[in-house]
């Protein structure tokens, strides 16, 4: 006998009815519940995001530039890079995002030997930089021939353009921590002899009669008077970057504006936090040196987080202007300002800067320092307004 229809609506209403019945009720409604604080826990860092971000000194203070919105791709081959470009820029503006990076460290890595994605823990606890392959760089396992060699094109043409005004031009690039403390990475990082990105620019400026300071052998060489980077930061300490001033005085002919490091550094005292170590969720701290020359009056140019600025200290002399990042921005206007009558530092905007810096600010010198592995330009950047 076939069921009707009120039978079959009478056993349904039954089983709603049955303990069972019931469960399958509850765990519906636990799993809509549940649906809502996932979706709350989601979007509470991208509303924060939007309503009150980080701001970029927070980036920048990591040894790395914001990540810029991304644009409508103009070519086909734009849109196979587009969704790393959005990735890119949510990973640098959503809230919470120290407190998250701690609380990942927290739940799955509890000691400081694991590193993360973006920092490599070396022998004795040094910390390395893994952002723009700057390890796979120092050890010679990424080398990118025709991006190296547009670079030297470009800097060989600023040369030129700079020599026509009667500017002296100079490249210095302050190597990676990865380049001058290899013996404490691990073996497969460590570089045995292959030939790398730095050297290819030295020989391509060479090549093209561009004066180039090679900045490895003295910032190694000073390792033996103390420590040239910080163990838990991507940049060079006060030492590091006093042994690569020595050598580019020494390169340009002005031997006298050498500083001995028993006199320009000071004792030996505590330093707290470091970029590496925020980028783990990590406290730390060591004992570095630092200058104890003046720092200078200072001009900014602009808000930017690292800021354009002219620096003076009110004596008579030439002006530099170093075109570079946050490896030279303190600790190099500082010693140049002991000798030189100005100093403008400009951040080279990976080869974007406005050329029209040049005839504002009529340099006598201009030395280009960005840190090893931002030496290569952005894909077609060059000069705003530069015609060489």
């Amino acid at each position: 006998m076939t069921p009707s229809r009120a039978d079959a609506a009478a056993d349904i209403s039954a089983a709603a009815r049955s303990p069972s019945g019931s469960r399958f009720g509850l765990v519906r409604r636990h799993r809509r519940y549940f649906a809502i604080v996932v979706f709350l826990l989601l979007a509470t860092p991208l509303v924060l995001g939007v309503m009150r971000p980080d701001p970029p000194a927070a980036i920048l203070k990591e040894g790395r530039y914001l990540a810029p919105a991304p644009t409508i791709p103009a070519a086909g081959d734009d849109w196979l890079t587009l969704s790393s470009r959005i990735d890119a820029f949510l990973g640098d503006h959503f809230g919470l995002r120290q407190a998250l990076i701690r609380a990942h460290k927290d739940l799955t890595k509890p000691l400081l030997g694991f590193g993360n994605d973006t920092v490599l823990v070396g022998r004795d606890g040094r910390l390395f930089y893994l952002g723009q392959e700057a390890v796979q760089q120092s050890a010679g396992l990424l080398v990118r021939d025709h991006r190296v060699s547009d670079t030297v094109d470009l800097l060989a043409r600023m040369n030129a353009a700079l020599k026509a005004r009667g500017v002296k031009f100079l490249v210095a690039v302050p190597p990676n921590a990865a380049t001058i403390y290899a013996d404490d990475l691990p073996n497969w990082a460590q570089n045995a002899g292959r030939r790398t990105e730095y050297d290819l620019l030295l020989d391509g400026l060479d090549a093209h009669g561009v004066q180039a300071v090679d900045l490895r052998p003295a910032v190694e060489a000073a390792r033996s008077g103390g420590p040239v980077f910080y163990m838990h930061d991507s940049h060079w300490t006060a030492r590091g970057a006093l042994a690569a001033f020595n050598a580019i005085v020494d390169a340009d002919g002005r031997p006298d504006w050498r500083f001995d490091p028993k006199s320009a550094l000071g004792q030996p005292e505590v330093r707290e936090g470091g970029d590496l170590a925020r980028m783990l969720g990590e406290d730390a701290t060591e004992t570095v040196e630092d200058l104890t020359l003046p720092a200078a009056r200072t001009e900014l140019l602009t808000a930017d987080p690292v800021s354009d600025f002219v620096g003076t200290l009110d004596r008579p002399g030439p002006t530099i202007m170093v075109f570079g990042d946050s490896f030279t921005q303190d600790y190099f206007a500082r010693m140049a300002l002991q000798r030189a009558g100005r100093v403008v530092w400009l951040e080279y905007h990976k080869c974007g800067f406005d050329w029209k810096a040049i005839d504002r600010f009529h340099p006598d010198e201009v030395w280009w320092m960005p840190n090893e592995r931002f030496l290569i330009c952005d894909p077609g950047a060059k000069p705003a307004d530069f015609t060489g």
